[in-house]
């Protein structure tokens, strides 16, 4: 054999090899575009050569959107009362410290009364001779005329003579105590004179301590007695005031007696009955005041909860204005947390609630809303959460989960479908087989949803395929169109 020929049948070999390989991809293209027993895909891509992008379309759907906000909040005890003394002295007994549980009612603490023993003591005294007045005032009304007039008269008369000899008893009395303090003046003026002297000679050395302390001493019994004396003046001229003041009550009694008619000296009587009975009345108030003061005394639980501050302590002192201890009601809880206008727009009295701690949830529910902004512009929202088993503690920073946007009865749309262009969002629509792109408002949107206020409206078919052909103009094959074409080429 010849090269020539050798060439000739290697170039034929070639040719017949390439002959095959085409045979072969065209097989597997025809496959692959849906001829026999392919999926189809394949005419997709050839159509898109040939006429247009195909894509996937969804209509707009009326519906809600609830946006949850998550914000931080404070516990606090549904009711807290801070419990202070009703009376100033020192503290007796002390029943509950920090942490403990009491019931309304229970004794929490009581105060030293023995004050207010005595007082009361004093004052059921004043009351029993009150008493005693109104019934000797009594007995005067009854015996105000007839022949109770003369025992009154003799009785008046009586008083004068004892009201006048007590006056001069008492002016001697003072005359007395008057010569006494003129000797004992004399007595320390000599003593004072004496300890001068005697001193000057002390510090001369002239005399001896002895002599000097002596001396010293005498002068301080001087000066006693004088002060004694001055005293007793002092007590002799009271008195001789007060028997005076006796006496000339007595003669006014006298006159006021023999001159009174039997009418007037039965109103008299009724006057000093009334008097006596007042004097009562003020005595009997006196005395119940006294008592519920005692009653103050020993304080009360105003609340059942915890005890969560204790500032006293037995034998110490305490009063109205120390704070003795907080008692905190912690089978309701309050949480308050601060939410921004645009939440607080959506908050409405009533709203649920969810409230994390670690790993417990708690459902509540919001029992008040702040009208007025705090300085960074936030609103105070305070929720209740029932917690009876006392888990939460107050002053704990918990998270809460609120409703924070709320829309209801608006044209939604797939979250995936707004695109946006410097800012702008935008949505692709399909009009007569052509892409169309419009400018969109949106609203409030959640992880697949968003508020669509205006550029679509229900009916529209908003493309949900991306493609990267995808632009305004483009026309535009419905996969379910592709899917009837298909389906046409197969049956042929």
């Amino acid at each position: 054999m010849t090269k020539k020929s050798s060439k000739i049948k290697i170039v034929v070999i070639c040719i017949a090899v390439i002959i095959v390989i085409a045979a072969l991809l065209i097989f597997v293209s025809g496959n692959m575009n849906g001829n026999g027993n392919g999926n189809g895909n394949g005419s997709y891509a050839i159509e898109e050569a040939q006429r247009g992008i195909v894509v996937d379309t969804t209509t707009p759907e009326i519906g809600s959107i609830v946006v949850v906000g998550e914000y931080i909040g404070t516990m606090e005890p549904n009711q807290q009362v801070t419990v202070f003394p009703k009376t100033a002295g020192e503290v007796l007994s002390v029943y509950f410290g920090v942490g403990d549980t009491v019931n309304a009612g229970d004794v929490l603490f009581r105060m030293d009364a023995t004050d207010i023993h005595h007082n009361i003591r004093a004052l059921e005294a004043q009351l029993a001779a009150q008493d005693a007045a109104v019934r000797a005032a009594q007995t005067g009304v009854s015996q105000a005329d007839g022949s109770a007039m003369q025992s009154q008269i003799l009785s008046a008369s009586g008083g004068v003579q004892q009201a006048e000899t007590a006056v001069n008893q008492a002016k001697q009395n003072v005359e007395q105590a008057l010569i006494a303090i003129e000797q004992r003046e004399l007595a320390y003026n000599d003593a004072a004179k004496l300890l001068k002297d005697t001193s000057m000679l002390f510090e001369a050395g002239a005399v001896s301590r002895a002599v000097f302390e002596q001396t010293e001493i005498a002068y301080l019994n001087a000066k006693s007695a004088l002060e004694q004396a001055q005293n007793s003046l002092n007590i002799a001229v009271i008195s001789e005031s007060q028997a005076q003041s006796a006496y000339e009550q007595a003669r006014e009694s006298h006159e006021i007696v023999t001159g009174l008619t039997p009418a007037e000296n039965k109103q008299r009587a009724q006057d000093a009955l009334a008097a006596a009975q007042a004097g009562r009345s003020t005595a009997a108030v006196g005395l119940q005041t006294a008592t519920d003061r005692l009653d103050d005394a020993t304080i009360r639980a105003p609340i059942s909860g915890v005890i969560e501050v204790r500032n006293i302590e037995p034998f110490n002192m305490a009063g109205p204005q120390t704070p003795a201890m907080v008692i905190s009601d912690k089978n309701s809880m309050t949480v308050s947390f601060k939410v921004p206008r645009d939440s607080f727009a959506h908050m409405a009295l009533g709203d649920e609630i969810t409230l994390n701690d670690g790993d417990s949830s708690y459902a509540g529910i919001i029992t008040e809303i702040s009208t007025m902004v705090d300085t960074n512009g936030l609103f105070t929202v305070l929720a209740n959460i029932p917690d009876p088993s006392g888990s939460l503690f107050n002053g704990a920073q918990v998270r809460i989960l609120a409703d924070a946007q709320r829309a209801t009865d608006i044209l939604l749309v797939p979250l995936s479908v707004v695109h946006f262009e410097n800012g702008v969002p935008f949505i692709y629509v399909v009009e007569n087989g052509i892409a169309r792109k419009r400018q969109a408002e949106v609203g409030i949107f959640d992880a697949d949803y968003i508020q669509i206020i205006s550029g679509v409206q229900l009916g529209d078919q908003i493309i949900t395929t991306w493609n990267s052909r995808l632009s305004d103009g483009v026309e535009i094959i419905l996969v379910s169109e592709a899917d009837l074409h298909d389906a046409e080429g197969d049956i042929e």
